[in-house]
């Protein structure tokens, strides 16, 4: 959600496009493709191998998309990193509901997707109060933007988190 919401300003800020609005509609479409992509082949692939597995590898997929494209340098290189990060997030979206379904208790099972669902709302909502940092250190440091490259380091290293925290749970098998 961080990319998407400050994309446009790091594409201006950090790549000086000479079109930020075009870069920035090819960043979210190279995204978007990977996406939809990977989670068609990520459902295929949870079936078959389970979600927890799909989920490491969306977090490692999430995690190097977010490192490439705290290196970006040019625009010739945006477009697929950003295909990493969406291929990321599509396995990840597919994965994590498989797995959210299969954990909740069924007798409380809207109960707790409503929950899943108001976490995934919820990260959306927050991202936007990552504007305050990333402005803060750009702003301490003039011409450098390390606000975005702290953006995209946190977003990586919260992907490597969420590897931590998924060893913890054991997923459930239903008929």
């Amino acid at each position: 959600y961080g990319v998407q919401t400050f994309a446009q300003y790091f594409i201006r800020d950090v790549l000086q496009a000479p079109n930020p609005v075009k870069a920035t509609g090819d960043l979210m479409a190279a995204l978007a493709l990977a996406l939809v992509v990977c989670a068609m082949l990520g459902g295929w692939l949870t079936d078959r191998f389970g979600a927890r597995r799909v989920l490491v590898l969306a977090s490692g997929l999430c995690a190097l998309g977010c490192f490439l494209l705290a290196g970006v340098s040019d625009l010739s290189t945006l477009t697929p990193y950003a295909g990493v990060l969406g291929a990321g997030i599509g396995f990840y979206l597919t994965a994590n509901w498989a797995l959210a379904s299969r954990l909740a208790p069924k007798q409380a099972a809207g109960k707790f997707l409503g929950l899943t669902n108001l976490a995934t709302a919820g990260a959306s909502a927050l991202s936007k109060l990552a504007g305050i940092p990333i402005d803060l250190a750009n702003n301490a440091f003039p011409g450098l933007y390390v606000g975005y490259t702290g953006l995209f380091i946190m977003g990586g290293a919260c992907a490597l988190l969420s590897l931590l925290l998924l060893a913890r749970v054991e997923e459930k098998r239903t008929s």
